[in-house]
């Protein structure tokens, strides 16, 4: 007869293998972190969304922001400006060379000096303020209606304007000592407004070819653009489907459903079987 039954307790260790082992310890319970949210830091209010910065209003003359459109707009008037001084300095330039050569002198310097002069060099602030303020102060954008664009065309000539003045300062400042005080007075106020004057004028007819270049359709599909911008306009055939059917008639046999056919009972069905 085998002896009697020992239990884990008597001396064969906590599982009964026969060797003294202690019990597994308990790990405390894990805490919740406080605030009732997810993670270990406490519960944050989610942040509102960030609104981005709302662009120039297109209907106002000033709108002040720099952005690639702008850019363009203001490179495509001045550098057209630019263009067509070029282009009527030259004619003057081959009728001056018929008389005197290409390469002579005429009033005491050369004629191509005198072309680069007129055309780059004395007007360049004209073009560098011209830019400066249609690009950040008052774009040409395809959204602005074309009186807005040409309002803004003629504060960009102004801002050329004020810089060919601010250039005379030093000029007219540098000449007056040997000429005297009516020096600074042309530098700074009649030559500047002499030169801003037909240059606006241009500048005006530069910033309308801006204007509908940058309103142009893209990718030669008509209504690409924008709607409402110059060079985009909606196909007459663009009408918007209907978002519901109208109902359909129904003939009265596909109104009224067939009845379901009834399968008749069997006769007798607790009765004798039939003979055979």
């Amino acid at each position: 007869m085998s002896g009697p039954e020992q239990r884990p307790g008597d001396g064969r260790g906590y599982y009964g293998a026969g060797w003294q082992q202690q019990p597994p310890a308990q790990q405390p319970p894990a805490q919740q972190p406080q605030g009732g949210g997810y993670g270990t830091g406490p519960y944050a209010p989610p942040r509102p969304p960030r609104t981005p910065r709302a662009p120039g209003s297109p209907t106002t003359v000033f709108a002040p922001g720099a952005s690639a459109s702008a850019a363009a707009g203001a490179a495509i008037a001045v550098v057209a400006v630019l263009a067509v001084q070029a282009a009527s300095g030259l004619v003057g330039m081959i009728g001056t060379s018929l008389y005197i050569g290409p390469f002579g002198s005429y009033g005491g310097q050369s004629v191509v000096l005198g072309f680069a002069t007129a055309v780059f060099l004395s007007p360049f602030p004209f073009y560098a303020g011209a830019f400066l303020g249609l690009a950040f102060l008052t774009p040409i954008t395809r959204r602005s209606p074309l009186p807005v664009v040409l309002l803004r065309a003629v504060l960009g000539g102004a801002a050329g304007t004020v810089a060919l003045a601010l250039v005379g300062v030093f000029t007219g400042a540098y000449g007056a000592i040997g000429s005297g005080p009516k020096r600074l007075v042309i530098d700074v106020l009649t030559s500047p407004v002499q030169r801003g004057i037909p240059l606006t004028v241009m500048l005006l007819a530069t910033a309308t070819v801006a204007w509908l270049w940058l309103g142009r359709p893209r990718g030669g599909r008509p209504g690409a653009g924008a709607p409402g911008t110059p060079g985009t306009v909606r196909p007459a055939d663009a009408v918007p489907a209907t978002s519901f059917a109208p109902p359909q008639q129904q003939t009265p046999q596909q109104q009224a459903p067939p009845a379901p056919q009834q399968s008749a009972p069997p006769a007798n069905p607790w009765g004798p079987p039939a003979a055979r």
